[in-house]
């Protein structure tokens, strides 16, 4: 794979973030520090909410698959998904979890931190930005889908 350009890196870099502040620090709680993200918001919603934003998740371990991730940490980012998913489904409990565990920060932090260790530039990229975001819709739908399977 050829190396990105900087303006590409810095492409990625941002959608990434983006991606990952939608998802867990997007809301301020007024009068607090605390942030919250869409998925502590729609996993508040029982038992489909959590699968919604678990296969949202998905989408950014897909992302460093993308990007070339190796396996152990494309293994790490799952098991973080995982706990995300699993602990967010105990009703009140998994709604204060979400708030800190912040799963989508967590796996962004591992893949800047894999990367800067690799000459500081990311691999290229083999898709768009908007094939991300198809795949994010793929996956919600699936997980829905799944969900609407298991309830009947």
């Amino acid at each position: 794979m050829a190396e990105p350009t900087p303006e590409q890196a810095a492409a990625i870099r941002d959608e990434l973030d983006r991606y990952a502040w939608l998802l867990d620090e997007c809301i301020r709680i007024p009068g607090t520090r605390i942030r919250l993200g869409l998925d502590s918001v729609i996993g508040l919603i029982p038992g489909a909410g959590d699968l919604l934003t678990g296969g949202a998740a998905l989408a950014l371990v897909l992302r460093a698959h993308h990007l070339g991730a190796p396996a152990p940490l494309i293994r790490h980012m799952l098991k973080n998904v995982g706990i995300d998913v699993v602990v967010g489904a105990i009703p009140l409990l998994g709604d204060v979890f979400d708030v800190a565990w912040r799963a989508n920060r967590r796996n962004l932090e591992l893949l800047r931190e894999h990367f800067s260790v690799q000459s500081g530039k990311p691999q290229q990229a083999r898709g768009a930005a908007r094939r991300m975001w198809l795949m994010l819709a793929a996956g919600v739908i699936a997980v829905t889908v799944m969900y609407l399977l298991i309830r009947k």
